[in-house]
């Protein structure tokens, strides 16, 4: 049972983090993006950083359905 709530939290904690990231100062600062012209870019683009966010959500999405899934699942064992 720890392995599916391991995975739960790191969807929370990933999709928490990616979809703040892109809004943040360390991505625009951050320098591997910026060494590139073109990854700069690439990276400074709204629909781009949308994106990152977007599947930052639907990481937090799938992380509560573990959760949800999870305590379904121990209701249920736990009621017979």
């Amino acid at each position: 049972m720890s392995l599916p709530l391991f995975f739960a939290l790191y969807c929370l904690e990933a999709g928490m983090f990616f979809t703040a990231l892109p809004w943040t100062r360390l991505w625009t600062l951050n320098a591997v993006l910026h060494h590139n012209a073109l990854i700069a870019l690439w990276a400074d683009n709204p629909y781009v950083r949308g994106f990152v966010s977007g599947l930052g959500v639907v990481h937090v999405m799938v992380g509560v359905r573990e959760l949800v899934r999870l305590s379904r699942a121990r209701r249920g064992s736990g009621a017979r």
